[in-house]
């Protein structure tokens, strides 16, 4: 009879855990909108994505961080030399900083429901780094190609579903 009692709640415990919701990030191909990647997270938590740029050679890393409200807010952008498409200066109420060769600009006033993302062609390589993780975009998607980086609320057993979904392409393509 006891064993019979601590197996049902254990079964209940069980139930109730893979519905309880969670944050979770996701990377989707811009083209055909599905999933490539996906892991848990949370509010306030930060990710960064790391890229060579395709004039200076630099590295450049942009750092965003996770609102409850499943926007991202991009916290900073870190190089150490400008070029074409990398800020020129302080504007909308950004900061800069330059400390041992780098620049940090902060203070942005920019939030994203998705961050869009072209993964370069040739030597950009953009990489995704959560959690001292790195993700090389090219390793899901293609060179070229459009993904975004999302925030969505999912229960756990339909993030363990879509795992297994992510798993079996990855496995059998």
């Amino acid at each position: 009879m006891m064993k019979t009692k601590i197996s049902f709640y254990l079964f209940a415990a069980f139930l109730i855990i893979m519905f309880l919701p969670v944050y979770v990030l996701e990377v989707i191909d811009g083209q055909e909108n599905r999933v490539l990647y996906q892991t848990i997270t949370k509010p306030l938590d930060q990710f960064s994505i790391q890229w060579i740029h395709s004039v200076s050679k630099q590295p450049v890393t942009e750092t965003y961080q996770i609102h409850e409200d499943l926007h991202i807010g991009i916290l900073e952008m870190i190089f150490n030399e400008n070029g074409p498409n990398l800020p020129a200066g302080p504007e909308g109420g950004t900061k800069w900083e330059i400390k041992d060769g780098y620049f940090r600009v902060y203070n942005y006033d920019l939030v994203f429901d998705r961050v869009p993302v072209r993964i370069g062609q040739v030597i950009a390589n953009h990489t995704l780094i959560y959690k001292q993780k790195e993700l090389p975009l090219k390793d899901i998607s293609r060179p070229g190609g459009l993904v975004y980086i999302q925030i969505r609320k999912a229960t756990i057993i339909k993030m363990i579903i879509g795992g297994i979904g992510l798993w079996r392409k990855a496995t059998f393509m």
